[in-house]
């Protein structure tokens, strides 16, 4: 069963540090623009389809056809595209991919990753959300708030993991209190002069050290 399924991160050292993640849980990855996000969300979709999981991801700065690009194995990954029919883009709904009008066609972005996660069903899924902040530029936070706690129910009740990515610098604290109420845990990042780090927060006891995952691009 799902729920005694533990989560990987794909990050060896933090994976190592919390030992696993158990199913039910969201976490909030958290930190400025330019903090390496990418190459978390990276890590954590890849985890996710080499465990053998469903996938589900929602992108809003990038095509579904792209994004299946960026990975080898697609056959448990499923993705709901935001951006090419406002790209004007003609496609068709696929296996893998299914489309939505853009980051604002909330209603539709709730249909389509319902039913996908539907597809995964007594099976170990991850959902991540790249980015709430994207979102919430097109919609106002009542809204999103209340399709992240219809999703997240989801995906915890089948014992899931569910990820959301924000840009912490582009939203005053209310926004971020809101958040933080629909995932218990978070990935905190930040920069060094050379490098990116990121530490887990509210997966162990204490908050873990920080650990390196990335070079600092100019």
């Amino acid at each position: 069963m799902s729920c005694m399924h533990k989560y990987r991160l794909g990050l060896e050292e933090l994976d190592a540090a919390i030992d696993g993640v158990s199913g039910g849980i969201g976490i909030l990855v958290e930190g400025p623009s330019i903090s390496g996000k990418e190459a978390i969300v990276y890590s954590l979709i890849r985890q996710g389809l080499d465990d053998g999981e469903g996938v589900v991801l929602i992108p809003t700065m990038e095509t579904g056809e792209n994004v299946l690009a960026s990975y080898g194995n697609t056959k448990n990954l499923r993705v709901v595209d935001c951006m090419s029919r406002p790209l004007g883009l003609d496609r068709l709904d696929s296996a893998n991919v299914k489309y939505v009008n853009g980051p604002g066609d909330i209603t539709g972005m709730g249909v389509w990753t319902g039913r996908l996660l539907a597809e995964f069903s007594g099976r170990p899924v991850r959902l991540c959300i790249d980015s709430l902040s994207t979102l919430l530029m097109y919609s106002s936070l009542q809204l999103i708030f209340r399709f992240l706690h219809m999703l997240n129910g989801k995906v915890f009740a089948a014992g899931g993991l569910s990820v959301g990515v924000v840009d912490e610098g582009m939203h005053d604290q209310k926004t971020m209190a809101s958040l933080r109420q629909l995932y218990r845990a978070a990935l905190e990042l930040k920069e060094g002069e050379d490098a990116c780090y990121v530490r887990a927060v509210r997966l162990t006891p204490l908050p873990t050290p920080w650990f390196r995952f990335g070079e600092v691009i100019e």
